[in-house]
């Protein structure tokens, strides 16, 4: 489902002709209040699916509704066009209108001359580099995706991996998509050292093979996981935010894929506290970006 249009209703009006606010819009309130960062963003269109999509000025109004002060943005057409650089070209253009949107240029390693587009990336203001490995095709063990976490370590930038962007039951069979093995991730994650890294679409048990496969002692302060798809339930991210994981998470809507309302509703709800829900709102993903 694409981003919609802030929902409308017929409002109440007390005795001094002021407007009421809905009670459903309420819920939100405490979300709303964190100025929160969302890690995972996208701009154009799903191919897929027409009601997939989003402008520019539908990313800043959702920033407007939900009180997001930052959010990590790629392009679509990076994912699925020829190459990467036309769709990052379009981010770059659209970014500079709203501060809050942050570019994160989508590069594919096994892409012929992908250390030129990330060096024009960095001049171009990139924010961070995001990888859709599972849609470009390429294993996360290859000596060209080594190279370029390298790279973009040197460049001090942060990493995002995305394992997944929808559910795999919804994958449009003419459009399939390479599993991302938890092995292959943790050989990369090996190598990342102190690069801020964001994984997108990882479920909370399957991070805990992801981790299963790292050596014993790794250090994964530096790694943080998106909550889009590790949410599930109600209730599941007051689990979450109780247990082990709890600073090893941050919000991340990855719309317009998916609806923002299902994690901003979890994370306003959750019966977690005020620190708690400020750090996985905001806190934890702010010491990640070096955000103040």
């Amino acid at each position: 489902m694409a981003i919609s249009e802030k929902p409308t209703f017929a409002q109440d009006h007390g005795s001094n002709g002021s407007r009421s606010v809905h009670p459903a819009m309420r819920l939100l309130e405490p979300f709303e209040r964190e100025r929160a960062i969302d890690l995972t963003v996208f701009m154009g269109q799903w191919p897929t699916r027409l009601q997939i999509r989003a402008s520019t000025e539908d990313l800043t109004s959702m920033a407007d509704r939900f009180g997001i002060s930052v959010m990590c943005v790629s392009h679509i057409a990076s994912i699925f066009g020829f190459d990467t650089r036309s769709g990052n070209e379009e981010l770059f253009r659209e970014a500079a209108s709203d501060e809050r949107l942050w570019p994160f240029a989508i590069l594919n390693p096994a892409e012929p001359g992908w250390e030129l587009e990330l060096d024009w990336a960095v001049r171009e203001g990139a924010r961070g580099i995001r990888l859709v490995p599972g849609y470009h095709g390429y294993a996360l063990t290859s000596p060209q995706a080594a190279e370029l976490a390298d790279r973009v370590a040197r460049h001090k930038l942060p990493l995002h991996i995305c394992v997944r962007l929808e559910d795999d039951r919804l994958v449009h069979p003419r459009f399939p998509v390479k599993p991302v093995s938890f092995h292959e991730l943790a050989e990369l994650l090996r190598l990342t050292g102190d690069t801020p890294v964001v994984l997108s679409g990882l479920r909370a048990h399957e991070w805990n093979s992801v981790s299963e496969h790292l050596n014993a002692g790794h250090n994964t302060d530096r790694i943080l996981l998106d909550l889009w798809f590790t949410n599930g339930p109600i209730g599941a991210v007051a689990s979450l935010g109780r247990g082990s994981l709890g600073n090893r998470l941050g919000y991340g809507s990855c719309a317009p894929i998916q609806v923002p309302e299902a994690t901003v509703l979890q994370l306003a709800a959750a019966d977690i506290g005020a620190d708690k829900r400020a750090a996985l709102c905001r806190g934890n993903a702010a010491s990640l970006l070096g955000i103040d």
